[in-house]
C-alpha cells in the first residue's frame, strides 16, 4: 500500500515533466492525446498542366476558407484514370488533407472549351 502511494505521488509530480518532454520531442502540445485526425479541405481550381508520367496536375487553386490562399501548385493525383481524362483548362474539385500535397477524389466539374470551337460573333 505504501509503495502504491509513493508511485501515485511520483506519477502526479512527473506528469507535467513527461508532458513537457513529449512536447519538446514531438513539437505538439497534444502529444499524449493520440493520433491527430486527418482534416480534409475541398480544393477548386483550374488545371494548367497534366503530367501523366509524374502522376500530377498543376492547378491554379482558389482560396480555401480558413486554410490557404489562392495558389498555383503541383498536386500528385491518387486516380491514374483521371490523368487520361483531364485536360489543361478543365475546372476540377478534389480533397487535400492537412500536411499532404496529394489530391484525392478529384472530379472534373467543367470541361475546357477548345479555342477552335469558339465561333466569333459579329
Amino acid at each position: 500500500m505504501v509503495l502504491k502511494n509513493i508511485v501515485r505521488r511520483a506519477m502526479k509530480s512527473a506528469g507535467p515533466f513527461v508532458l513537457a518532454l513529449s512536447v519538446m520531442i514531438t513539437g505538439h502540445e497534444n502529444a499524449l492525446a493520440g493520433p491527430v485526425p486527418r482534416i480534409a479541405h475541398t480544393v477548386h481550381g483550374k488545371v494548367l498542366a497534366v503530367d501523366a508520367i509524374g502522376h500530377s496536375l498543376t492547378v491554379q487553386a482558389r482560396r480555401v476558407e480558413t486554410w490557404m490562399g489562392a495558389i498555383t501548385a503541383i498536386y500528385k493525383v491518387d486516380n491514374q484514370k483521371l490523368l487520361r481524362q483531364v485536360k489543361a483548362g478543365d475546372q476540377i474539385m478534389g480533397k487535400v488533407f492537412d500536411g499532404e500535397t496529394a489530391l484525392h477524389h478529384v472530379q472534373i466539374v467543367a470541361v475546357a472549351v477548345p479555342a477552335s470551337s469558339i465561333v466569333a460573333s459579329n
